[in-house]
């Protein structure tokens, strides 16, 4: 009996050690206020260079933060100023060539370089928003976040995109210096053409933030310095973008709207009316 309760009691003492995620990446650059929330919970603990990052891990740059995370396949994901980024999972086996990475982005700008291509039938790492879903097999994309939709600028390599729910079809696959944006309940768009121009300014953007004020007029990608951004405000983006590089989101009359019937209380049935009392 006591050897028994012996070697339970071993098992209950190892068990948290193996019990525990291991680390998929480490923080390779932080500037200002950058903090993680461990699975996802409070309290949020300031990062550190060469933190490491597990699955399950959510990391947030202030105002006037940004970050980059280097995962054990030599992966890096850069985070702009006012960013949040959860690592929902990540694995990567060199010895069989094997990588399965998904990362959600809530808010911001990321810049991820996949290094390593490995021969995969499926894309072997997954980036998710709000409105889009993107499949990568090595390659440099920028993802820019609005209120309700995703830029994609896809700087080489091949990024294919389609909406985040799976009754809008659609899907666009973009080659090197492409953009695509994928609207709420709407197939991504034709991809566009960028120029060197373009992404001169997304580099910019990355390191001040969507609220850097870059100047510029136009409305679409691909017409240089002058023409890749938007005037400020064409976009509204509360708290997230005043100036934002891409395409105009559509105009509200263009989105579907939801027909909603207002629900209205019953009427109560009305009272009968008694005949005054006679006189006395």
């Amino acid at each position: 009996m006591n050897y028994l309760i012996m070697a339970l009691l071993v098992w209950v003492l190892a068990w948290p050690a193996g019990a525990q995620a291991a680390a998929v990446g480490k923080f390779t650059m932080v500037e200002g206020q950058v903090d993680l929330l461990k699975q996802g919970k409070l309290p949020a603990v300031p990062v550190k260079l060469q933190d490491s990052v597990e699955p399950g891990d959510v990391i947030r740059t202030k105002s006037r933060a940004r970050a980059r995370i280097k995962f054990v396949d030599d992966t890096t994901m850069s985070l702009s100023p006012g960013s949040r980024v959860a690592i929902e999972s990540y694995m990567y086996d060199a010895a069989k060539k094997q990588r399965q990475g998904v990362v959600q982005v809530f808010y911001g700008m990321v810049y991820t370089v996949v290094n390593r291509i490995l021969q995969t039938e499926k894309p072997d790492i997954l980036l998710k928003t709000h409105t889009a879903i993107m499949g990568v097999r090595g390659t440099k994309w920028y993802a820019v976040l609005h209120p309700i939709a995703t830029d994609i600028f896809n700087e080489s390599g091949k990024v294919c995109a389609h909406n985040a729910f799976a009754e809008v079809t659609g899907e666009v696959c973009l080659k090197d210096r492409e953009f695509t944006r994928v609207s709420w309940n709407m197939p991504p768009t034709i991809p566009k053409v960028l120029t060197r121009e373009d992404f001169l300014l997304l580099q910019r953007q990355l390191s001040v933030g969507l609220k850097g004020g870059l100047p510029g007029a136009g409305t679409t990608p691909g017409g240089g310095a002058a023409s890749a951004l938007p005037p400020t405000g064409q976009i509204p983006t509360p708290g997230i973008a005043e100036t934002v590089i891409g395409a105009p989101v559509p105009p509200a009359s263009t989105l579907p709207v939801l027909q909603v019937t207002p629900q209205l209380a019953p009427v109560p049935p009305p009272q009968p009316t008694l005949p005054p009392h006679p006189p006395r």
